[in-house]
């Protein structure tokens, strides 16, 4: 019988609200919840047992400290192969947490607390409902890295906001605001700041208040012919993900950007002399 008590684990904090709500919570504040394949491992961890957990009906994912996450971690040598700016590990694990979140029938919410580059931003399309702080904001820089886009973000991202706000996004490595990405329909709806999680839990907490068995009728209605869809987009993005992370251009791309930013630290620790 699968275990009610959430999981301790290294990289994110997970608890219970209202005996129905689990909290996600990305814990790596000193590097901007920035993802690793540990935190990965960690991440899919948390979803497998919030899906396993009978008395679960909302998961909750947000960020401890300033940020959402800041996506991928560039510099993290944990990520990165011989030959590949990503590696292998990272791209599988990352997969299969589209997958539990396409597959799931329990609501996925995300409360965007802060800053969400990269998969901070694409993943959040696969959410059912969307809170962002008014000061988060979203880009992917896929494109600057020599990369494609992943969380299905080619699929959803033009279904949800237009194939000229995605194009802004994903080819233009557009900056965009959580209010422009309310107007867009990408973010449910903003909240404040002040007590920002504690007022997502509120609307969660009144959607477990609603009838268990209508609920996950609904959402699969709403999912039956998009699941599909989706668990393709993600295998075919995956896919390409790994031929363009051994890419000339996407590791010239990763070194130049390893080198400024060395190049920057070496700068500051010398203006402190």
């Amino acid at each position: 019988m699968p275990s009610s008590t959430p999981p301790q684990l290294d990289n994110v904090a997970v608890s219970i609200d209202s005996s129905a709500i689990a909290i996600i919570k990305y814990n790596r504040p000193k590097a901007a919840n920035a993802l690793n394949v540990a935190v990965l491992k960690d991440v899919l961890s948390a979803l497998q047992w919030a899906e396993a957990a009978d008395n679960v009906r909302v998961i909750v994912t947000t960020g401890e400290g300033k940020f959402y996450t800041a996506g991928l971690d560039l510099l993290d040598k944990s990520n990165q192969q011989e030959g590949a700016t990503i590696n292998d590990e990272f791209i599988g694990i990352l997969g299969k947490i589209h997958e539990a979140i396409i597959n799931t029938n329990k609501l996925v919410v995300s409360a965007v607390n802060g800053p969400a580059p990269g998969w901070g931003t694409s993943s959040i399309a696969l959410s059912d409902l969307v809170y962002a702080a008014p000061d988060a904001f979203f880009f992917t820089p896929f494109a600057q890295w020599g990369l494609c886009a992943e969380g299905c973000s080619s699929l959803t991202f033009t279904r949800i906001m237009g194939r000229q706000k995605a194009s802004a996004l994903i080819l233009g490595g557009a900056r965009m605001t959580a209010a422009e990405l309310e107007s867009a329909g990408l973010v449910t709806k903003i909240l404040p700041k002040e007590n920002f999680l504690e007022e997502v839990l509120k609307i969660a907490r009144g959607i477990v208040k609603l009838p268990k068995e209508s609920l996950k009728t609904n959402k699969e209605l709403m999912m039956r012919n998009l699941r599909g869809e989706l668990l393709e987009t993600n295998r075919m993005e995956l896919e390409l993900l790994r031929k363009q992370a051994r890419t000339q251009e996407s590791l010239g791309a990763i070194a130049g950007f390893a080198a400024e930013t060395e190049r920057k630290k070496k700068e500051k620790a010398g203006s402190k002399l």
